[in-house]
């Protein structure tokens, strides 16, 4: 009798406490966008090929931010501190519940809410499907007369191995469905060529980087963007 009463003041010591807060996800970063703000999950889990994580300072923000840093497509917030990661949905068991159901306040803001009890909020990244990339041509690329409209983010690795792979990569995982490489060292992603873009022969952007099997790859040229579109 001593143990059981011992262990049950224990478990009450150890147990969580549960804070009710309103429905109040919070800012949501990297472009990702709210694919279901409260659903129900189940034991074997609405995320495909998820990986969870229980977190002291959960937030919906901070999920998202592990998620896409482990290029995962999707995200849920569950039971206040609790993040999940995955590469899909399992429609066939997916069913939205009030955003009063997702009322767990999370860990790292207790302002914010986090699911709930077998409750997840979903959100999605702004990567492309996946598909193909057809090459576009070699493009004149100066700060004058840039090719690539606006919005263009500039991006550069540690290293320029693989640069071709991984800036197409790059640009579909952020939701660009163009790409392009220069000077065999930055990567450059857009929604597409500024009108009247100058067309130069291939050979222009001729530098070579390192590619996956060591073998030299095409990576743009100086002032000469190397551009492909996903398909």
């Amino acid at each position: 009798m001593l143990k059981l009463i011992t262990f049950s003041i224990l478990a009450s010591l150890t147990a969580p406490t549960v804070l009710a807060v309103a429905f109040n996800p919070g800012p949501i970063p990297l472009n990702w966008t709210t694919f279901i703000p409260c659903a129900v999950d189940i034991p074997s889990r609405v995320i495909t090929g998820v990986v969870t994580t229980v977190l002291p300072n959960l937030t919906a923000a901070s999920c998202i931010e592990s998620c896409d840093a482990q290029n995962f497509i999707y995200a849920g917030v569950e039971n206040g501190n609790e993040c999940h990661c995955g590469s899909g949905i399992a429609s066939s068991v997916l069913d939205s519940a009030l955003n009063s159901d997702c009322n767990f306040a999370c860990t790292g803001d207790a302002s914010l809410s986090c699911g709930g009890a077998w409750r997840i909020q979903l959100y999605k990244s702004p990567a492309l499907a996946s598909g193909g990339w057809g090459f576009e041509g070699c493009f004149v690329d100066t700060p004058a007369a840039p090719a690539f409209a606006d919005p263009v983010v500039h991006h550069t690795f540690d290293t320029n191995d693989n640069l071709f792979t991984n800036c197409l990569k790059y640009c579909g995982h952020i939701g660009l469905p163009w790409a392009g490489i220069e000077d065999a060292a930055e990567c450059q992603c857009s929604f597409g060529l500024v009108p009247g873009a100058v067309d130069v022969d291939r050979s222009e952007c001729d530098l070579k980087c390192p590619g996956p099997f060591g073998d030299p790859e095409q990576c743009g040229g100086v002032e000469r963007l190397y551009v492909w579109k996903n398909e």
